[in-house]
């Protein structure tokens, strides 16, 4: 299946329905410069390759699940790895799968995609992503139904990757995070005091807990952009690896390691429990800056 393009006066955007509903294009056409990270040049359109995109969604929850610790009929359970690249279970399976189109149109485009619990994540749903251009903003919903005769309890992320430069910085309300002490005992901590995390200086990569819905990313001295919550993201997990080219800032309704978390006992998972026929759904906002 072909990419497709919605666009605005001010903003472009190419996404694969094929590998994962990522974003494989995400550009300012005013300045021509690009926002997210673009897919390489020449790298084939594949299952797995949407690991080299702009963005992808995580569904149906954000992060990794470790070995034992999905329960499932009052048992911890392992689920089987998601993705080649990764040694754990992570970020669901809507990320390395064909999306089907329900509408297009100039300037929005929606997709469904469905599983049917038999392979990984052991319950069916069915996800629907919204891509809409609105001024100078992507928005960008998500929506998780419960399609499987139990209740499960899941979660939502956005995954977008940027290239880093010397000037990357992100502002917001709380670097508040989980920090183990020790195995297995976390307590609630802060990365920094001030409101700027300098992307360059600090190599991390954690959820930050009670997001209040709004921050600042500076890319690089050409480009910035609001991150805003529009519906049930609580938290922002922010991913820069040492000796990379790259960084990821995430809104998510979930932490890190979720399942796991909750697992030891500590509240701060964020899961949503979905009963059969129920939908959840999150809803988050770019706004280009100019």
């Amino acid at each position: 299946m072909k990419s497709k393009v919605i666009e605005n006066n001010n903003l472009f955007l190419e996404i694969s329905p094929e590998m994962g509903a990522s974003i494989i294009n995400f550009r300012d056409k005013r300045k021509n410069l690009d926002i997210f990270r673009p897919f390489p040049k020449g790298k084939k359109i594949s299952k797995y390759n949407s690991y080299f995109t702009g963005y992808f969604p995580t569904i149906p929850y954000f992060g990794a699940i470790q070995k034992k610790s999905f329960l499932k009929q009052n048992k911890y359970i392992s689920l089987p790895r998601t993705h080649k690249f990764e040694s754990d279970t992570i970020h669901g399976e809507g990320w390395i799968n064909k999306w089907k189109i329900i509408n297009l149109n100039q300037n929005s485009l929606e997709l469904f995609f469905k599983h049917n619990g038999k392979n990984s994540y052991p319950f069916a749903y069915k996800a629907t992503q919204k891509f809409k251009l609105v001024k100078n903003s992507l928005i960008i919903s998500i929506t998780i139904e419960n399609i499987d005769k139990y209740s499960f309890e899941c979660g939502i992320g956005f995954h977008p990757w940027f290239y880093i430069s010397k000037n990357s910085k992100l502002y917001s309300n709380s670097f508040n995070y989980l920090k183990e002490k020790k195995k297995n005992k976390f307590i609630k901590s802060t990365l920094i005091k001030n409101k700027c995390l300098d992307l360059n200086k600090i190599k991390i990569d954690e959820t930050f807990l009670n997001w209040k819905g709004k921050s600042k990313l500076i890319i690089n001295n050409n480009v910035s952009i609001l991150i805003k919550n529009k519906k049930n993201i609580g938290n922002l997990h922010v991913y820069t690896p040492p000796n990379e080219n790259f960084f990821c800032v995430e809104p998510v309704t979930n932490f890190r390691d979720a399942y796991y978390i909750k697992k030891l006992g500590y509240d701060y998972h964020c899961l949503k429990t979905l009963h059969p026929k129920k939908k959840y759904q999150a809803i988050v906002e770019f706004e280009v800056l100019n």
